[in-house]
């Protein structure tokens, strides 16, 4: 065999060892909760990276149209995983959808009282006598009585007032509510836009602990592939790990796989500082997509108690943790 043979041997064994690759490319559609935005940075910087590649993974990251169409298309077999309100999973999987949680992704919950700081807030019970703007049929709804009592404050001293989510900036500013209760990245950070300093007190810290974003899965396909699915959470807790070290090229990273957002690189950095105290509530060295029992139960009790949630099971029987790392990821 002279050289050039050789080489054309290489070659082809080169061709089709990538083919090879490609062909054992496990392929797995993630539907997210909604269009891109800071929630999905650690998705984005995980394809970014070649984190799912290097795990021999074909990830599709499709935006979605809310978290109660992504857990649905879960639950159908439509997509291989969701990323979805823990609140809107658990409710699908009490009507029998056959569908688990993995991994949580945002943790803590963002849902809290914003004000302006000028208002004179800095506590909850600072809320007595005030107006607290609500949107109506929210899923913040049935939390501010809980975060009221919780925090001893007399649900009678505070005037709740019904407004859309589109007024509720408006009446905040002019002096109409002096808080609402909201996300900070739909109060807080279109305010600082205006020049406006604003803060959050968040539910989670105070008395009414609840798990958002999670990742599911549907029960036969996590069967069928276990260890495709730990690979996914494996780079997936990665992805976010590499987010919180350089949101920056997040961002870059998001803005790539999604050309046609809307939000600029500015409003997403600002949105990231929220969605990563999310994904970290306990800061420096807490587990990635991981929530200890104690907090899943609290978030359990939440929902049963203020939102209707059938007590008929225990909350151990919507989510798993056979499919996080054996080694943790960590908060850096």
């Amino acid at each position: 065999m002279n050289k050039f043979t050789k080489l054309a041997a290489v070659a082809a064994g080169l061709v089709l060892a990538s083919a090879a690759s490609a062909v054992a490319a496990e392929k797995l559609t993630l539907t997210m909760n909604w269009r891109a935005d800071s929630a999905h940075l650690g998705f984005a910087m995980a394809q970014k990276n070649g984190y799912y590649a290097a795990e021999g993974l074909e990830v599709v990251l499709q935006e979605g149209r809310g978290s109660g169409v992504a857990a649905q298309l879960v639950a159908t077999g439509q997509s291989d995983l969701g990323l979805a309100d823990a609140g809107a999973i658990l409710n699908a999987a009490s009507k029998g959808a056959p569908i688990k949680i993995v991994s949580t992704i945002w943790k803590a919950g963002q849902f809290g009282i914003n004000f302006l700081d000028k208002s004179g807030i800095k506590t909850a019970k600072d809320l007595a006598g005030k107006k607290i703007a609500v949107a109506p049929g929210a899923a913040v709804v049935p939390l501010v009585p809980l975060f009221l009592k919780a925090n001893g404050v007399a649900e009678s001293s505070v005037t709740i007032v019904s407004a859309a989510q589109a007024a509720s900036l408006g009446l905040l500013t002019s002096g109409g509510v002096d808080a609402v209760a909201e996300t900070p990245e739909n109060i807080v950070v279109p305010l600082a836009a205006q020049g406006q300093k604003a803060s959050v007190i968040y539910f989670y810290d105070n008395g009414v602990p609840l798990i958002s974003l999670s990742l599911v899965a549907r029960d036969d396909k996590l069967a069928a592939r276990p260890d495709v699915y730990k690979k996914f959470v494996a780079a997936t807790a990665k992805g976010w790990e590499a987010a919180i070290k350089d949101p920056s090229a997040s961002v870059d990273a998001l803005k790539g796989l999604f050309p046609d957002m809307e939000k600029s690189k500015e409003d997403l950095l600002k949105g990231a500082v929220y969605s990563f105290a999310s994904v970290c509530p306990a800061g420096k060295g807490d587990t990635i997509g991981a929530t200890k029992p104690e907090v899943w139960q609290k978030t359990y009790e939440v929902m049963t108690t203020a939102m209707g949630f059938p007590t008929d099971k225990p909350i151990t029987n919507y989510y798993t943790n056979a499919y996080l790392p054996a080694t943790p990821v960590l908060c850096p």
